[in-house]
C-alpha cells in the first residue's frame, strides 16, 4: 500500500471531518506552494533531512508507559508534568513508517527545484527510542540494506502493553485488538474514537526487508540514543531490567506521581522511579535489549568512538554535534572538549560555506547539570555566539522538537538559518529536502536555502488489508499519530505539532558570506 512519493508542494495531508470521539480520518489537500519565489543559481548542496525516527522496542520492560497517563488530558498531574511521552498508540509501527520513508527518499533523488543529485541524508539524531542495542541494528539494517525482526522476548506472543494476553488489562492503553471478555472498550477507543485494528499487534512484529538507502547517510547522535526514554543514564540496575523477565508495569504504591518527575527531566541527573515494591509481570527476557554504552552509537554507524565530527557534503563543510548530556536529562549542551573542537573546525573551514547539524536546536540547549569534576557544560547562546563570529556558517539542522521550525540568527549584514524537522513517529511523519544555492537575483551576492517538505511513502487511507505490508502498516501509523487524543484541542488544525507555513516550503536568504 505504498503511495506514489509527492512533495507537499504539488499534495498535502490533512485531517478530515470529525467522527465520533473526534478521531478524524485523513484525506488529500491542495499542494502548498513555496512562500517565496524561488530562485536559480549555483547549486551548493542537496540534502534530506530527517530526524526523530524514534525506532521502538515496544516490547522492553525497560520502558515507562505506565508514566504517560499522569500527563492524560483529565489527569490532575497534567499542568505539573505536562506531555509525558513514554507511550504512544502508534510505537509498534516505527520500523515500518523507517521503510516507508526509505522509499520516499530513495524515490525523490534529486533536489526539487535545483535538479541536483541529493548528496546526502541527514539524520538529526533520535533514532532510537530507547538506547537499546536492538534498536540500534534495526537503525542500522534500515539505511544499509537488511531483514529486520521487529519485536523482542517471545518468538510467538507480544508483551506490549496493548496487546491481549501477556498484561494485566489496563483501559489506559488502545488495544488494536478490543477488549477482553466482560471488558469495557479502553479509554481510546471509547472516549477517543480510536479504531479497532483486529491483528495489528501480530502483523507489526513480522520481519521485514529494507532496500537501504541509495544516497550516503549521515547520522547524528541524539538524547534518546544515548539515555533510557531520552532521559535516564543507564546503570547497571536499568541493563538488568532491560534484558531481564520482569517488566514494571506501575508506581511503587507509596509513590505520589510528582515523584517520578526525575524520570522525565529537561536537565539531570535522571532516574527511574523503580522500587522492589513497584508492581510487575513476567515476560520472557531477551539480551538483545541491552542497553548502548557511550560509543556504542558513533561505533556502529560511523566506524569511530566520537559522536561529533566534520565531513565535506557536495560544496559544504557539514559539522555534526554531539549534543547530548550524558549525565541525564532530555534537553541538551555540549562538553567544553567538544566546544573547543568547534572553535578549532570553524577556524579551519573560514574559505567555505559551514552546515552545523545537531539533534538539539539552539533553544534547547539548556540542560547545565553536570556531577562534580566533571566539567561545566555549555549552552545555546554561547555556541550562537561562536558560530555568529564565523560568517561562513549559513545553516544549522536539528530536530528534537518534533515540529518544523525556522530561526534566524544574526543581523542584516550576515548571521544564520536554523532549521528544524518534524520527527516521523508523530504527527506530521515528514521529512525536509534542503536545498543550498549561491544566488544574485536581487542585485546582490546572497545564499539560497529552499525548504521543500515531503510525506512518507505510504498511502493517504488504510483499510483491513493495511496489515498484508509494511507500507499499509505506516499508513496506519500516520493516522494514528494525527489523532494523538493528549494533544487535540477541539480545533482541526489546531494541534501541538503543527507548524506555519513559512517553515515548511520556504526560501530563507542571508548574504553570501564569501564575496
Amino acid at each position: 500500500m505504498n503511495g506514489d512519493p509527492r512533495l507537499t508542494t504539488s499534495v498535502t495531508i490533512a485531517r478530515g471531518e470529525e467522527k465520533s470521539g473526534g478521531w478524524r480520518d485523513l484525506v488529500e489537500g491542495p499542494g502548498e506552494d513555496y512562500q517565496e519565489r524561488v530562485p536559480s543559481g549555483e547549486s551548493l548542496a542537496c540534502l534530506w533531512h530527517v530526524s526523530d525516527v524514534h525506532l521502538c522496542d515496544a516490547e522492553s520492560p525497560a520502558r515507562l508507559e505506565y508514566l504517560d497517563r499522569f500527563g492524560d488530558p483529565d489527569s490532575p498531574y497534567r499542568a505539573a508534568l505536562g506531555d509525558i511521552g513514554t507511550y504512544r498508540p502508534q510505537e509498534i509501527l516505527t520500523v515500518q513508517v523507517a521503510l516507508s520513508m526509505v522509499t520516499a527518499v530513495n524515490a525523490i533523488d534529486r533536489g526539487p527545484t535545483t535538479g541536483r543529485e541529493v548528496d546526502a541524508v541527514v539524520l538529526t539524531g533520535d533514532l532510537t527510542d530507547n538506547a537499546q542495542r536492538n534498536e540500534l541494528d534495526w537503525f542500522g539494517r534500515i539505511v544499509d540494506g537488511g531483514e529486520i525482526a521487529p519485536r523482542s522476548g517471545s518468538e510467538t506472543e507480544s508483551s506490549w502493553v496493548g496487546a491481549i494476553g501477556t498484561h494485566r488489562w489496563d483501559d489506559r492503553y488502545w488495544h488494536p485488538d478490543g477488549p477482553p471478555r466482560g471488558q469495557e472498550a479502553d479509554r481510546p477507543t471509547g472516549l477517543y474514537g480510536y479504531p479497532l485494528i483486529p491483528g495489528l499487534v501480530e502483523a507489526a512484529r513480522r520481519n521485514v526487508i529494507s532496500s537501504g538507502l541509495a544516497r550516503r547517510s549521515i547520522a547524528v547522535h541524539g538524547n534518546h540514543d544515548g539515555l533510557l526514554q531520552g532521559t535516564v543514564p543507564p546503570d547497571a540496575v536499568t541493563r538488568a531490567l532491560a534484558v531481564g523477565s520482569e517488566r514494571i508495569v506501575g508506581l511503587d504504591p507509596t509513590f505520589s506521581p510528582l515523584q517520578t518527575a526525575q524520570a522525565i527531566e529537561q536537565t539531570g541527573p535522571g532516574k527511574y522511579p523503580t522500587t522492589p515494591s513497584s508492581p510487575r509481570l513476567t515476560i520472557v527476557p531477551d539480551t538483545g535489549r541491552d542497553l548502548v554504552g557511550p560509543t556504542d552509537f558513533a561505533r556502529a554507524l560511523t566506524g569511530q568512538d566520537c559522536n561529533y565530527f566534520s565531513t565535506d557534503v557536495g560544496e559544504v563543510r557539514l559539522i555534526s554535534l554531539d549534543t547530548v548530556n550524558l549525565n541525564g536529562g532530555w534537553q541538551g549542551s555540549l562538553d567544553e572538549i567538544q566546544f573547543d573542537w568547534l572553535a578549532g573546525q570553524l577556524a579551519d573551514t573560514a574559505g567555505r560555506y559551514v552546515v552545523i547539524a545537531s539533534h538539539h536546536p539552539s533553544p534547547t540547549l539548556t540542560n547545565d547539570y553536570a556531577p562534580v569534576g566533571s566539567g561545566r557544560r555549555v549552552l545555546g547562546a554561547e555556541v550562537v555566539e561562536l558560530l555568529l563570529r564565523h560568517p561562513h556558517v549559513i545553516a544549522w539542522m536539528a530536530g528534537h522538537i518534533h515540529q518544523h521550525a525556522a530561526l534566524w540568527h544574526g543581523d542584516d549584514v550576515s548571521g544564520f538559518w536554523e532549521l528544524t524537522t518534524a520527527s516521523i513517529i508523530d504527527w506530521p511523519q515528514q521529512a525536509r529536502i534542503v536545498e543550498l544555492v549561491r544566488v544574485s537575483d536581487r542585485g546582490c551576492p546572497e545564499i539560497a536555502i529552499v525548504s521543500t517538505i515531503v510525506d512518507h511513502a505510504a498511502a493517504v487511507d488504510w483499510g483491513r488489508d493495511s496489515l498484508a505490508d509494511p507500507a499499509g502498516m505506516a499508513a496506519v501509523s500516520r493516522a494514528l499519530s494525527a489523532n494523538d487524543y493528549r494533544i487535540r484541542d477541539g480545533g482541526a488544525q489546531g494541534y501541538v505539532r503543527d507548524s506555519t507555513p513559512t517553515a515548511r516550503n520556504a526560501v530563507w536568504r542571508l548574504p553570501d558570506p564569501l564575496v
